[in-house]
């Protein structure tokens, strides 16, 4: 259900784009973007205003959350501790500079990261995110991933192998810091016949590489 409803949310969006970008010509040839000179601050460029290419930084990402909110059984649910690295790159335009008119509105990026539960539970995956843009701050994030789980004590998820599905809305501040509430489900998409699947809630704060690491 969740990567159905992905894949629908992304053909609304990208139709949308491709509506917009017929009618009005971009004012920035496909290989016209902004530079910036040695004297540029180090910190990341702030939010564009609308119609300009929004220039995303790498993220480093902090979450925390709730397993299986949604469970009354006590050994299901436990804190979740979360770190990801969100590479800023969109892929899209590397497939065709035709897709460079979309960076405004929607970004395809990768993302690599795990996740350490109270009760052992260790997940560590990688996949691809899709920010969509909501005006100059509010943005809305549907991410895909897959990678290794192990339970811990935890009530085990049928298989090694497990996928995320999660959806954040949140805020983009000026300085590319942002704050997103998240769901997320995980399972095993049914490659095994023993499939419970955990459900998350939470919350998480991303940070601009160049904030921690430097420029």
């Amino acid at each position: 259900m969740f990567r159905s409803l992905f894949l629908v949310v992304a053909i609304f969006l990208l139709t949308l784009s491709t509506a917009h970008a017929g009618t009005q010509t971009s004012s920035l040839a496909p290989d016209s973007y902004p530079t910036y000179s040695s004297s540029t601050p180090t910190s990341p460029p702030s939010v564009t205003s609308s119609g300009d290419i929004f220039r995303q930084p790498d993220l480093v990402s902090f979450g925390i959350a709730y397993d299986d909110f949604d469970k009354s059984e006590a050994r299901r649910q436990s804190g979740d501790f979360r770190a990801e690295y969100r590479w800023g790159m969109s892929l899209l335009p590397m497939v065709s500079p035709y897709f460079k008119s979309w960076d405004d509105y929607v970004q395809f990026h990768p993302f690599a990261g795990g996740e350490l539960g109270t009760l052992g539970q260790i997940y560590g995956l990688g996949g691809f995110a899709m920010d969509a843009y909501i005006g100059r701050h509010v943005i809305f994030t549907w991410s895909e991933g897959a990678g290794l789980y192990y339970g811990g004590d935890s009530v085990r998820l049928g298989s090694v192998l497990e996928f995320r599905s999660m959806a954040e809305i949140g805020w983009r501040f000026d300085n590319e810091m942002r704050l997103t509430f998240e769901v997320s489900h995980v399972s095993n998409a049914k490659i095994t016949t023993f499939n419970p699947g955990n459900e998350y809630a939470g919350i998480y704060f991303h940070v601009p590489a160049s904030m921690i690491f430097g420029q």
